[in-house]
């Protein structure tokens, strides 16, 4: 998955202009649309309040008028819910037997598949230059092959 997780929002500090932590802070990054609704759906079924803005300055993105699915997407939440959004995502890895890496499996020889295909190859391009060799020698009345080049009443 192409979650990043953020640095730890700054703490709040006496010089705050105030607000008690409602501002919106990055939280983040998702690789695409899908990644940031699957983390702001669990967030929100939390009680954590969440903000996702598409990223749409990569080349080419106007070619999507503005819905590029696989756009990153940067997710925000309150700076009070930053710490309480970290819980829910640890706990979630935690808990989830999905997270665990499965083995994977050994992969497979494709041997066979490969030499019929370089077979197949092989004795296409000899069929077509043979075509095209008797088609030249046709054309130039110059045939030693009587098989080909001999005319059929």
């Amino acid at each position: 998955m192409g979650l990043r997780i953020d640095a730890p929002a700054p703490p709040l500090s006496v010089e705050d202009p105030g607000g008690g932590g409602s501002e919106w802070v990055v939280f983040a990054r998702a690789a695409n649309d899908i990644e940031a609704h699957l983390l702001t759906g669990v967030l929100n079924e939390a009680g954590i309040e969440t903000y996702a803005v598409t990223d749409r300055s990569a080349p080419g993105a106007w070619l999507h008028g503005g819905s590029d699915p696989w756009a990153p997407v940067t997710v925000y939440v309150r700076r009070l819910q930053y710490e309480d959004g970290r819980i829910v995502l640890a706990e979630l890895a935690l808990s989830d037997e999905a997270a665990v890496p499965l083995p994977r499996p050994a992969p497979q020889r494709r041997t066979a598949g490969v030499v019929v295909w370089w077979v197949a190859a092989l004795a296409l391009g000899a069929l077509f230059t043979g075509i095209a060799l008797a088609q030249t020698a046709a054309f130039l009345e110059r045939c030693d092959w009587r098989l080909v080049c001999e005319e059929t009443p």
